[in-house]
């Protein structure tokens, strides 16, 4: 077993991890957001008919309803941890990791945070009559985040440590040989799926709209928005393809844009194989990744990755259809390098 291996989670452990992060992740913030949204409730027929919702550099400049602070706390401290309680459950299944654990411990401190944020904010605001009069929010912005700070960290810590369930090896689908004489090179592209592809672009497309809009309607600040939209364009299509090569000379991989990318010289591997990936379980989430046992790669979804052992090195992964054949032309060339006297001199490709 090589240092990377992980071992089968036990089913108590698993279950165990999943009831902990179920009350962490969703009975903390229901309790915390209840107890905070009856406290608010009953401060509102005391408070004026305006409150600062909002401040800047130079003090309170937004204002409204102190109803808004209902639904703020309704937003930020349940909505925003119930679903991400829910796409960690979605996305792990029984591929439970330090990916999910981190996320429950979130949950339970944005709870914190949101009731804090909003209690803090209208309590200072109760004897006040005039709004503007309101002071600065530093105070109570500080304690948020030492409440972020402190009920994620206690919430990580109740959690049991639970590694990551790694993916079986996959074997070949057929028999991948390299008759001596002969260069055999591996090519195949590997995408983000369809679905998370049309939301980011979907997103871009708003972004491109809001920053127009503010150009136009000559709204301060509107080169944030705009380097936001140049920043959000090159990181889609630098990470949303990439192409991988196997060659005689060993392991490649770049984007389509031509960055980022990583090659792996053949002296340098020490073996390759086929294995299967949960993105989320093993990774935390989906793109260039690493992972907590140290590999780091390409994830771009669930299913075959390429697993490219390095010398004095972690493993590089890469998610890609067919993969099995990949791994087996690449440890056939690395096994030809412990056999001398092998000289390839022709060429034939393998696409993907």
């Amino acid at each position: 077993m090589t240092t990377h291996d992980l071992t089968r989670t036990p089913p108590r452990l698993l279950r165990r991890a999943r009831l902990t992060f179920l009350i962490v992740a969703v009975v903390v913030p229901v309790v915390i957001t209840a107890v905070a949204l009856l406290v608010l409730i009953s401060w509102l027929p005391g408070l004026p008919e305006q409150v600062a919702t909002h401040w800047g550099v130079n003090g309170a400049d937004g204002f409204g309803p102190p109803s808004t602070y209902v639904w703020l706390l309704i937003g930020v401290g349940l909505v925003l941890p119930l679903l991400m309680a829910v796409t960690t459950l979605a996305s792990v299944g029984a591929h439970w990791g330090g990916a999910a654990r981190l996320m429950g411990a979130l949950a339970a401190g944005m709870a914190v945070f949101a009731a804090v944020m909003c209690l803090g904010s209208l309590a200072m605001q109760r004897d006040l009559t005039d709004p503007s009069d309101v002071p600065g929010i530093g105070g109570i912005m500080a304690l948020c985040f030492a409440a972020l700070v402190v009920v994620s960290a206690v919430a990580w810590i109740v959690q049991p440590r639970v590694r990551a369930e790694q993916g079986r090896t996959l074997e070949p689908r057929h028999s991948v040989a390299v008759a001596q004489g002969e260069r055999v090179v591996w090519v195949g592209t590997t995408s983000m799926p369809r679905g998370p592809l049309v939301f980011l672009v979907l997103v871009q497309l708003g972004l491109v709209a809001l920053a127009a809009f503010m150009l136009i309607a000559g709204v301060e600040g509107a080169w944030i928005v705009v380097l936001v939209v140049i920043f959000v364009a090159f990181a889609l299509l630098a990470t949303s393809s990439f192409r991988v090569r196997v060659t005689p000379e060993g392991f490649a991989a770049r984007s389509l844009l031509g960055w980022p990318r990583i090659r792996i010289p053949l002296a340098e591997v020490e073996s390759a194989r086929a294995v299967e990936i949960s993105p989320f379980g093993e990774f935390g989430g989906w793109g260039w990744r690493i992972s907590v046992d140290g590999r780091n790669g390409i994830v771009m979804r669930r299913g075959s990755a390429i697993e490219v052992s390095r010398r004095d090195r972690r493993p590089f992964i890469a998610t890609i259809d067919g993969a099995e054949e990949a791994a087996a032309l690449l440890q056939a060339y690395v096994d030809g390098t412990r056999t001398p006297g092998t000289k390839p001199d022709q060429t034939r490709e393998a696409k993907q």
